[in-house]
């Protein structure tokens, strides 16, 4: 793999490991958009996605930005779903919790298990917190998520970049008044596609990063190879068009009658 980046991370040094591959490249440029929706099902299509600028000039002042200690965050890592737990304490992962199995536990009715905001994590070290999240719904099914299971597939084009961006980090702001339903508030969230991870004290093992981001890449290559697999002109006659007459100036088919 080949890091393009204005910056470095600590996982950068396992080049010298892996070496570079001219063929894959990891554009990491860092920017950021945010979503307006009380869930985060996202529709490429409709008004809740907003661009850094539009969020900066108008909506900024207008969130209730939430203060919490310890709060749960996720970060899409490949094809893989990363969750962080931010504490006072620093940063956890799900790899860190002492008893996965106590996260789903007491959800006897599964789709209803999301009303409940915050669970008590023991991590390895024995530390328990706390942990809010505004991704409630995965508390049942916390490990089973991957980038295209947690992001939507309706209403979105697979060249999205929501699923071309290597790494994004998701977290959520705070919440806003809903301007269609004044007695309503509904969450902001800040999509940062290709975060800083040291900056975030966010260290995972560096070898796993790099094969996540290797393997993710890897599998977006082939999808572009095997799409222009194709040729032009298969594509021409896929379309019902003939090649001797329907591509050239002036010209058209003879028909019985014609002199």
């Amino acid at each position: 793999m080949k890091i393009i980046s204005k910056f470095r991370d600590f996982y950068d040094y396992k080049v010298a490991k892996y070496g570079v591959d001219e063929k894959l490249v990891y554009t990491r440029k860092t920017y950021c958009e945010y979503y307006e929706t009380n869930f985060i099902s996202i529709y490429t299509s409709s008004d809740d996605r907003i661009s850094e600028e539009n969020f900066n000039k108008n909506l900024k002042e207008e969130v209730e930005y939430f203060k919490r200690n310890n709060c749960h965050k996720i970060l899409i890592l490949g094809e893989k779903l990363i969750h962080l737990f931010f504490t006072e304490n620093g940063v956890y992962t799900q790899y860190d919790i002492k008893n996965p199995k106590s996260i789903s536990e007491g959800t006897i009715y599964k789709y209803w298990a999301y009303f409940s905001d915050t669970k008590e994590i023991t991590f390895n070290d024995e530390k328990k917190f706390d942990i809010y999240s505004s991704f409630k719904y995965v508390w049942d099914e916390l490990f089973s998520y991957d980038r295209k299971r947690f992001l939507p597939r309706v209403n979105i084009s697979k060249d999205d970049i929501l699923f071309n961006e290597p790494m994004i980090l998701i977290e959520c702001l705070g919440e806003i008044f809903n301007k269609k339903n004044s007695s309503d508030r509904i969450f902001i969230y800040k999509f940062t596609y290709n975060p800083i991870l040291s900056k975030l004290g966010l260290y995972l093992d560096e070898d796993f990063i790099w094969q996540s981001l290797v393997d993710f890449l890897s599998n977006k290559r082939s999808e572009k190879e095997i799409s222009h697999e194709v040729s032009n002109e298969n594509k021409i006659l896929s379309k019902g068009f003939d090649l001797k007459t329907s591509f050239r100036p002036n010209m058209k088919k003879k028909h019985k009658g014609d002199i």
